[in-house]
């Protein structure tokens, strides 16, 4: 499916043509708009009303300089603990075949074939710039939190995404940085008491990216839902 880069002003259209954008234009997303999209998304549900999420909202000179350091840390090979693991170890049926077709049909439209160990890590760090977005966004969070919170933020960062396609964006939600948080804490205002728990690209995806036609499969409602009478 090729990349809707149109406003979307229904939630059906915003999460029919939400993908994973993985290449951005250069081009700056207007501060108003983005102060729109964050505030709107402060809307977003929490048990309790606990709002257990802060975001740090990178643009701009700052922006530039957390890329150039991410990357260079990505770059020397060394390895930091994550703050969480990305996925259950072992994974089992059906996710693990979900998560397995997902990268074939990503590194086909790269052109990466499955023996090319090096160029498939080398465009998994493109991660450590954001995908080249105009705006990053690093989500903290207290490290007291339980997993209803973890749930909370993760509605919270639907709505961000499903606003930026109103706005005629897209993004890139990163697990990624829960495995580069040093760049994080040197560079961000991240009180001891709170943990990175994902990031986010947001930006003007880019039409003419072979990587950006990458439309995930998903599994039919019969397979995962219920329904009882």
């Amino acid at each position: 499916m090729p990349l809707n880069t149109d406003k979307t002003p229904s939630v059906t259209g915003a999460l029919n043509t939400r993908i994973t954008v993985r290449d951005f234009l250069h081009k700056p997303v207007p501060d108003e708009i983005l102060k729109r999209i964050l505030t709107t998304a402060l809307r977003s549900p929490s048990g309790g009303n606990l709002q257990p999420w802060k975001l740090h909202v990178m643009t701009g000179d700052t922006l530039a300089e957390f890329k150039k350091r991410a990357t260079g840390r990505t770059r020397s090979g060394k390895v930091e603990a994550p703050t969480y693991p990305a996925y259950p170890s072992p994974l089992w049926e059906p996710q693990r075949s979900w998560r397995y077709k997902l990268g074939e049909d990503m590194y086909a439209l790269l052109g990466i074939p499955r023996g090319n160990r090096m160029g498939r890590l080398t465009w998994l760090a493109q991660n450590s710039r954001f995908f080249g977005a105009p705006v990053g966004i690093i989500v903290t969070g207290d490290k007291r939190l339980n997993m209803p919170q973890y749930m909370d933020i993760g509605i919270m960062l639907q709505s961000l995404m499903l606003l930026a396609r109103e706005q005629g964006l897209h993004t890139a939600p990163q697990g990624w940085w829960r495995n580069w948080t040093s760049v994080c804490h040197e560079m961000l205002n991240i009180p001891d008491g709170e943990e990175v728990l994902v990031g986010m690209s947001m930006g003007y995806g880019n039409p003419d990216s072979a990587v950006n036609n990458l439309y995930a499969d998903r599994a039919a409602l019969d397979e995962v839902a219920k329904f009882y009478d």
